[in-house]
């Protein structure tokens, strides 16, 4: 904070010599004129002084009889008056500036992060095509009602998150709730089944349970209710009250599984490979660059590359590139016992996968077998989960709110 002070006040360096330099240090002293880095040199000192105080430091110099010499100056109001004819440099600094300000108030990337079901692809075409398009003005960028469309409008995104974070508006998915997972919605809601199957365990933090282990439920049916009743010693309702329902519901569901690879097929031998720059774009214009045109053999892989500054600072400005890989195709055909090994390979791996994201199976059976053209791995996985996805609250049904509501045991 000190420099930026010294910079925009403006600071001298002087060096002064003499024989009375301690009565001058003493004047200094009594007169609050401050010196910094005062350090010794030859038979006097050197240090700095703040542009201000220049010509108290000349009178003072002046008193003791002592050589003053300066040495440089730096500062703001130094650098304005050696540059002050020069118009455009400054013109150029103030328009840049408000060209930076007028674009820090769009935006103008859009990405998405922690979806393993719904491609990002996918999900930034229907923001793009429903809601908000690069260019769109921040004010006008409603995160609750984008999270409250992706839930309803994606069965299995259990939570969301929308937020914006310099000139880029990101999505955080989520599929699953869990203890870890922090409500996000800004208003009471419930907690409802993203899966149908049987509840096999229950916790519940905040909200009125509309289920019991071992109940049957059917995907989209509320498990825990934002719905909160008050009664009265009669059992009549006083008071009703809308909270963010909040727990933790595992379910056992059963899943179908099926994977598939051909009799026929070319393996791939890796040669050359480039990287070239396919157009240069700024905002909703763009430049092609003439490329070579891919051959019959070869991968084509496209991604973007936008102008930043910063983590978060996106500007409408950047570029397209492709890489080519190259690759020599090879005819193959295999046997049932080649094609059932690689099949159980991918299955074990998919096993693997879901015991990452926490998922327990518990029973499976797959069959290999050919169908046409095609060796073919499929069957049933029965499993337990964490379920449940957020959604704005819904008025119970009659049978709902009897079942919620307080009874008193029957004399004997």
């Amino acid at each position: 904070m000190i420099k930026l002070l010294h910079f925009l006040l403006g600071r001298l360096y002087f060096e002064i010599h003499g024989q009375n330099m301690e009565r001058f240090l003493n004047l200094c002293a009594k007169n609050n004129l401050v010196l910094w880095d005062l350090k010794p040199c030859n038979e006097g000192y050197q240090f700095f002084i703040r542009k201000k105080s220049r010509d108290m430091l000349m009178s003072l110099s002046e008193k003791t009889n002592l050589e003053l010499r300066p040495m440089k100056r730096s500062g703001l109001p130094f650098f304005l008056s050696e540059h002050r004819k020069r118009k455009a440099f400054f013109f150029s600094v103030i328009f840049a500036a408000v060209m930076m300000f007028t674009l820090s108030q769009f935006i103008w990337e859009i990405t998405v992060s922690g979806s393993e079901i719904y491609s990002e692809s996918e999900i930034l075409k229907y923001i793009t095509a429903n809601f908000y398009k690069p260019g769109t003005l921040k004010q006008k960028i409603d995160c609750n009602r984008l999270e409250e469309h992706l839930r309803e409008d994606y069965d299995e995104i259990a939570w969301v998150s929308c937020s914006v974070q310099g000139t880029r508006l990101h999505v955080e998915l989520k599929e699953t709730l869990d203890r870890e997972t922090k409500q996000n919605p800004r208003k009471p809601c419930d907690i409802v089944a993203n899966k149908s199957g049987i509840v096999t365990e229950l916790s519940v933090k905040s909200g009125t349970p509309l289920v019991a282990v071992g109940d049957s439920v059917k995907k989209g049916a509320t498990l825990i209710s934002g719905l909160i009743y008050y009664y009265s010693d009669d059992f009549q309702v006083t008071e009703t009250d809308k909270i963010k329902a909040d727990g933790e519901i595992t379910m056992r569901t059963k899943e179908s599984y099926k994977e598939a690879i051909p009799v026929e097929y070319y393996e791939k031998k890796a040669t050359k490979k480039k990287t070239r720059i396919k157009s240069l774009y700024a905002g909703s214009l763009q430049c092609q660059i003439p490329i070579e045109k891919p051959d019959q053999h070869m991968d084509v892989v496209e991604k973007k590359y936008p102008l930043k500054l910063g983590k978060a600072f996106y500007l409408p400005v950047g570029a397209y590139v492709r890489t080519y890989q190259s690759y020599r195709a090879e005819k193959k055909v295999q046997t049932m016992r080649q094609a059932e090994k690689k099949l159980s390979e991918k299955f074990k791996k998919y096993l693997r996968k879901k015991k990452k994201n926490g998922i327990q199976v518990v029973h499976h059976e797959i069959e290999y077998k050919k169908r046409g053209n095609e060796y073919v791995a499929e069957g049933k996985i029965i499993q337990e989960e964490k379920v449940g996805k957020i959604r704005n609250i819904r008025s119970l049904t009659k049978k709902q709110e009897n079942l919620i509501a307080p009874t008193t045991a029957l004399p004997q």
